[in-house]
């Protein structure tokens, strides 16, 4: 098929182990499920990283993420290094369409798209109607690009002073009901409605991410105290159960984050109906996956005294073992494997499917995971929080095909240890002694691509709240 659409879902923060699909006891994934008999299904993939931008950066381009270096916020990544550049070149018109603040607005990943939706702005964030604000710019602006544009617009004191506006008055919380998956949905239909020829788009849903609040419909039943004890904990989450050590209150509003995935779950369900109804799910090479998992006290086998919250730090299998459904174009393929796979493959199988052949999210030898969090624990973390330092990064994991499940080694500072995985739900630890020596190995056979373009100096005020409100450690 020649120039076939390009379509990329990520659910941001789902982890396999919480999805029925994997086996986990609560029908989380019901259309996931379903889809299986339509789309290969990859039942060991790991994603690159822990954390969004470092993750997003890994499968844009391909690289690990000691190679490409995007691991903060602010982090620039060279645009030109990107698969959506080079489908750009190839003549695709690219889209992103996601609430995801790190994706759009502090990390520079929107750059290579033609068009970017999101995060939505309240329209009240505007003094003077008739001149210029922030809301009218799509993507992150700096204060003097923004500037620039004031002089330019006919009203350059009323549109400074939008701007001064907006910054005071932008600093609502993020609204999971506003930013929810079926308004981008909406906005994504609606684009390629519109386009004449081959498009590629990137759909990141926050549906599943914290807060943990699902919109009308998606509650479970009998969760109406889980929601109290939800907004007892303070954001940053992982930086309040550290502290306070009341982890029973991070396990007790799983079940919200269960919710949650089952919105998202619809929402896919939607999305591939409207393109099945409008005949493009066939031209369209579709994947679904995820950018990390979520964190819910589990300990960490690599340093035992550090457990999993949210996705601040750790290299657990509930934060890098994460789903993917992969339907080729004409949907002539389907299936499971169990062989190990990684995102990092997603511009490989673009490549192959513009010439027409089957790209596999298959590695041949091995698969990577790394996480610099936390960079600066000592600062990141208060005082109250004991041995600050356990938290620090970096975090390391190599993964291998053994038979028919997979082994992981993994290493913490002076740390290490191996791990056997069965599937997502079913992991252990197992003989340590060459964990050190094989992540070390594999590492230094990982060399620098300097595609990254060091950070932005400073983030805008509305930008950092918007962080905060979404439970990062600043």
């Amino acid at each position: 098929m020649a120039n076939p659409n390009i379509l990329l879902v990520i659910l941001d923060s789902v982890r396999a182990k919480n999805t029925s699909l994997h086996g986990y006891g609560e029908r989380t994934t019901p259309f996931l499920e379903s889809f299986t008999e339509e789309a290969e299904w990859y039942r060991q993939t790991r994603a690159p990283s822990i954390h969004s931008v470092a993750s997003h950066a890994s499968i844009f381009t391909g690289l690990h993420v000691t190679q490409h270096g995007v691991t903060k916020h602010e982090s620039r990544l060279d645009p030109d290094a990107t698969v959506w550049s080079m489908l750009s070149e190839q003549g695709y018109e690219t889209g992103l369409f996601t609430p995801n603040v790190v994706v759009t607005e502090s990390s520079n990943l929107a750059e290579p798209f033609d068009i970017v939706s999101g995060p939505r702005r309240d329209p009240k964030h505007r003094y003077f109607e008739n001149a210029l604000s922030p809301n009218d710019i799509e993507g992150h602006q700096t204060r003097a690009e923004y500037l620039s544009r004031c002089l330019k617009s006919g009203k350059p004191l009323r549109s400074a002073f939008n701007g001064l506006y907006f910054l005071a008055d932008n600093t609502e919380e993020y609204d999971p009901e506003q930013e929810s998956a079926n308004g981008y949905i909406e906005e994504f239909i609606n684009w390629t409605a519109e386009e004449d020829g081959p498009w590629a788009a990137c759909l990141n849903f926050m549906d599943p991410h914290y807060p943990y609040k699902p919109v009308s419909g998606f509650e479970s039943a009998g969760t109406e105290g889980l929601s109290e004890i939800h907004d007892s904990l303070s954001s940053p989450i992982s930086k309040d159960v550290a502290t306070s050590k009341q982890w029973w209150k991070l396990r007790a509003i799983e079940s919200l984050y269960d919710d949650c995935i089952r919105q998202a779950d619809a929402a896919v369900e939607k999305l591939v109906d409207e393109l099945r109804a409008r005949g493009e799910l066939n031209d369209t090479l579709l994947v679904i996956t995820s950018d990390h998992g979520d964190g819910f006290g589990e300990h960490s086998r690599v340093d035992p005294r550090v457990r999993a919250a949210y996705h601040s730090w750790g290299i657990h299998e509930v934060l890098t073992h994460v789903p993917l459904l992969v339907r080729h174009p004409d949907g002539s393929d389907s299936g499971t494997t169990d062989q190990l796979a990684s995102l990092t493959q997603f511009p490989s199988v673009v490549e192959d499917t513009l010439n027409n052949e089957r790209g596999s999210f298959a590695v041949e030898e091995y698969a990577f995971a790394a996480t610099e969090r936390l960079e600066r624990p000592e600062i990141m973390l208060p005082a109250e929080c004991k041995d600050r330092k356990q938290y620090g990064g970096p975090w390391r994991a190599v993964y291998e095909q053994d038979g028919d499940t997979v082994r992981k080694y993994a290493t913490h500072g002076e740390a290490a240890a191996t791990i056997h995985v069965r599937d997502a739900q079913v992991s252990y630890r197992v003989d340590d002694r060459e964990a050190a020596g094989v992540v070390e190995d594999r590492y230094e056979h990982l060399e620098s691509a300097d595609v990254s373009d060091g950070e932005t100096s400073d983030l805008e005020t509305s930008v950092e709240d918007r962080l905060k409100g979404l439970g990062y450690i600043r």
